[in-house]
């Protein structure tokens, strides 16, 4: 399972960071955006307008850190804009896609040379998202569910854990800050939990640089029903952002402290530390 997992990684990294996508200078560097296209209606448009958030740790990313409970996390997430729209809307500059994502987080423990898989969760979702100006608009459907895996059978009993939430984000560039707020609705899940949750957070990428090596810094808030609590998440590190638009590749360190959020131990309070590699879409 250890070398499935990582080649899983590995081929789903090599076709984002062998060239770029992005073009223009709306934003600061490290701070992606959709690729330049045509006015009108364009089909398989390159990049999205709402690109990842980088404070919120179950963003769309690809990943793997080590944390302070002895585990590896991997996150294995790739998209793809099906049609895109750009023009003018209310005088501005807009450009809107609609497309498909999808994203597996592994959770391994580390036992000997061996790193026997604990748990997966897997998504797999819609989006359509905009953006005009210096704002940017999503709205997601996503299906998640969370598995139990070999590391763990037979040492805890699993559960049936399934959920379709419907999501809406803002997000406002700020200079060099970009600041977001989001709703999130569970149109079905299993368990049974409180339907509605809220989400706000920042981050900044710094201008400053060191051979193309940018500070970051930012924290999510995710205010749940009291079945799953309240979860903060904090980052800091350094982001190499390169010249060819490509995504940029984090040196990530994080605490977060709040509901485990594997799906599998959601009721499960945890406080953990986390460092490694990230690379945002």
């Amino acid at each position: 399972m250890k070398h499935f997992v990582f080649c899983l990684f590995f081929f789903a990294l090599l076709p984002n960071i062998s060239h770029g996508d992005e073009g223009g200078d709306l934003f600061p560097p490290g701070f992606l955006q959709a690729a330049p296209q045509n006015e009108g209606w364009v089909a398989l448009p390159r990049g999205r307008p709402f690109r990842s958030l980088l404070s919120d740790p179950r963003d769309l990313k690809l990943g793997l850190r080590k944390n302070s409970r002895g585990s590896i996390e991997g996150d294995i997430g790739a998209y793809r804009s099906v049609a895109g729209w750009k023009g003018q809307f209310h005088d501005e500059e807009t450009i809107f896609h609609t497309g498909i994502e999808a994203t597996a987080y592994f959770d391994m423990k580390r036992e000997g040379s061996k790193f026997p898989l604990q748990s997966s969760d897997g998504l797999i979702g819609i989006y359509g998202e905009a953006m005009r100006g210096l704002w940017l608009y999503q709205l997601r459907y996503t299906h998640i569910s969370a598995h139990l895996s070999d590391g763990l059978y037979g040492l805890r009993s699993r559960i049936v854990y399934t959920r379709e939430t419907l999501s809406l984000r803002v997000a406002r560039q700020i200079s060099f800050v970009r600041a977001y707020l989001g709703y999130h609705f569970l149109v079905h899940t299993v368990p049974v939990l409180p339907r509605h949750s809220a989400q706000i957070g920042a981050y900044a990428i710094f201008p400053w640089n060191w051979n193309s090596l940018h500070p970051y810094l930012g924290a999510d808030l995710r205010v749940k029903g009291e079945e799953e609590g309240t979860t903060y998440n904090l980052v800091a590190g350094l982001a190499l952002v390169g010249t060819t638009g490509a995504p940029p590749i984090r040196l990530s360190l994080a605490y977060l402290n709040g509901h485990d959020p594997r799906g599998q131990f959601y009721n499960e309070r945890l406080k953990k530390f986390s460092a490694g590699l990230d690379l945002d879409f």
